[in-house]
């Protein structure tokens, strides 16, 4: 997939991206020197050890070796894949994914796409008039639940009134290929009839993603006579209820890294936190969370705290996103929950409780951990062999889907306290965890070569490629690593390339992809003020490798079968050149 990405885009997309301002967006930077410092986001740390270059664009770990690019920053900090982090880079800046020019298709869905995009906007903007444009039992069912004007547009809400062609009608001016009313996902059809409305008589929540594209819309009743109570878009080509997220936009807006987000069921308990100034919550469009959700989430937040309806189907909701969240919990991402009272909800509980109250619910949020243990040891007897090996074989598969191996560790201690098994070796042998102790690379180091260090000093200063003034000259020379020393300096001059993580994104996807990594970030110990000394010594040193290769190969033929005059003279001019270089 990424071949069908111009590589040229890529680059010209990646020097658009200013690192210290897409990593700032995520986490606090510190400006040392010529380069920021902060905590590093990737593993738990005292002293600051993530440095981020504005000179090379480019960002580095000293305490856990995780580096790379914008690009790579996104993948590994949102968990995204390589063309999501394109996407993402591209949406930032306004632009579009450009396609190879052989891709006409894509190219075609991606302009349709668009389109519904901006029909589902203008969309929205119809139902937002239809509360606002006259008194009606929407607005007026609003009021009464306490919702501002303000928090109202904030929202977006709209009104779909009884008419069931307004938006069929719309949709239809606006574009005559009839598919467009389908993949709007406002509109039914019933066999042998013509498009009408999805929605009618009913509050209108637009369902957005975090850049604020309208990608479907969902509906509830306030009246009571009409079932069911709450509908969403169709699925379609922009609306995939198990992926999106209520009320995401509008977080993103007012702070889009929180501490922490609050997960709820309904599009009303978030409008109804939002008017009691708790700013951080999104509802599921279902009963229950899904996977997809849960990873968004974590891609926003390290922490969630999930706080379901206080009945049986928000008992449910909260067990199975317990069970989803499991592997998803790696460093530092944690999960709480929000244990309501019987036929409670958080909106119905505020207005009962207000703001204070509520807030201390938050702080008082149960862990995922004694949470866990509460559910699968509830009616267990564990005073007997059959409670424990009970409570034992629900608990293991559970522990063993977190992928920390830390929180393992915890758990399975927790567990051994409950059952009465102490023994470390007993625990270990029941659940068969390793210990994840913390450890240096155990790899063995990368031997070091004139090329080598070439490579490795030429990808870290791009800069220095304009220091070859005779690349005809190494074009000639027998060693080893040649070919792709040449081809980064013409890459540098070509591309004009003048930071670290630009080049090295044009290596991704080939097999120098991990050795130019390593060699990114690889401490050769070379002081920078001694950078372009070193390295002009090390060119020369090519050319000396070069000279000792033909001096030893005539040397070996000599021991062999003897030199003819011409070959004597040859080893003699090899020999007098080697002095020269050496400065002998």
């Amino acid at each position: 997939m990424y071949k069908k990405i111009p590589q040229n885009f890529i680059h010209e997309l990646i020097e658009r991206t200013d690192i210290v301002e897409l990593i700032s967006s995520y986490i606090t930077l510190h400006k040392t020197g010529n380069n920021h410092k902060a905590l590093c986001p990737f593993h738990q740390e005292k002293t600051p050890s993530f440095i981020v270059s504005s000179e090379k664009q480019f960002f580095y770990c000293f305490g856990c070796q995780i580096h790379g690019n914008s690009i790579d920053f996104l993948m590994k900090y949102e968990k995204l894949n390589f063309i999501k982090s394109i996407t993402t880079l591209a949406e930032l800046h306004g632009i579009k994914v450009l396609k190879n020019n052989n891709d006409r298709e894509l190219e075609k869905k991606y302009i349709y796409k668009k389109n519904i995009y901006l029909i589902l906007n203008e969309i929205k903007k119809i139902y937002k008039k239809n509360l606002f444009v006259k008194p009606n039992a929407a607005y007026q069912y609003l009021r009464q639940r306490g919702i501002k004007k303000k928090i109202m547009k904030k929202f977006s809400l709209g009104f779909a009134t009884s008419d069931h062609y307004q938006i069929t009608n719309y949709i239809q001016k606006k574009s005559k290929n009839q598919s467009v009313i389908i993949d709007c996902g406002v509109s039914v059809t019933r066999t042998h009839k013509t498009p009408y409305d999805l929605f009618k008589e009913r509050i209108i929540f637009p369902i957005r993603d975090k850049y604020g594209k309208t990608l479907g819309f969902g509906g509830r009743a306030f009246n009571k006579q009409i079932y069911p109570k709450y509908i969403n878009s169709s699925e379609t080509i922009t609306f995939h209820k198990k992926n999106n997220l209520y009320g995401i936009y509008e977080l993103y807006c007012k702070n889009p890294k929180p501490k922490q987000i609050l997960v709820v069921e309904g599009y009303l308990d978030v409008i109804t936190l939002a008017q009691f100034n708790i700013n951080n919550s999104v509802a599921v469009l279902g009963s229950t969370v899904t996977k997809n959700q849960i990873k968004q989430l974590f891609q926003t937040s390290q922490q969630i705290i999930f706080c379901f309806d206080g009945d049986d189907a928000g008992k449910k909701a909260n067990w199975i996103a317990l069970n989803l969240s499991l592997s998803f919990l790696y460093d530092y991402q944690t999960i709480h929950f929000i244990l309501l009272p019987k036929n409670e909800d958080p909106s119905s509980l505020l207005v009962k409780e207000g703001r204070d109250k509520f807030k201390k619910r938050i702080k008082s949020a149960e862990s995922l951990y004694s949470f866990l243990f509460a559910m699968i040891s509830d009616k267990i007897n564990l005073n007997t062999i059959q409670g424990c090996i009970k409570l034992s074989n629900l608990a293991v598969p559970l522990i063993k889907k977190i992928p920390n191996k830390i929180i393992q560790i915890y758990l399975r201690n927790m567990l051994g306290k409950k059952i009465g098994i102490s023994d470390k070796y007993q625990l270990h042998e029941l659940l068969s965890i390793t210990p994840n102790t913390p450890s240096l690379n155990k790899s063995k180091p990368i031997k070091i070569t004139t090329m080598r260090l070439l490579v490795s000093l030429i990808i870290q200063n791009p800069e220095l490629a304009q220091k070859i003034k005779d690349i005809d000259k190494i074009k000639k020379l027998n060693v080893i690593g040649k070919t792709i020393f040449l081809e980064l300096i013409q890459l540098i001059i070509q591309k004009k390339i003048l930071k670290t993580g630009h080049l090295i994104e044009f290596y991704r996807h080939t097999r120098w992809e991990k050795i130019f990594n390593y060699l990114s970030t690889w401490d050769h110990m070379i002081s920078q003020c001694e950078v372009n000394h070193i390295f002009k010594e090390l060119v020369n040193n090519l050319k000396i490798q070069h000279l000792e290769n033909q001096y030893q190969a005539l040397i070996d033929l000599e021991k062999k079968n003897g030199l003819l005059l011409v070959e004597k003279k040859k080893l003699w001019n090899i020999n007098k050149k080697l002095m020269k270089h050496k400065n002998i």
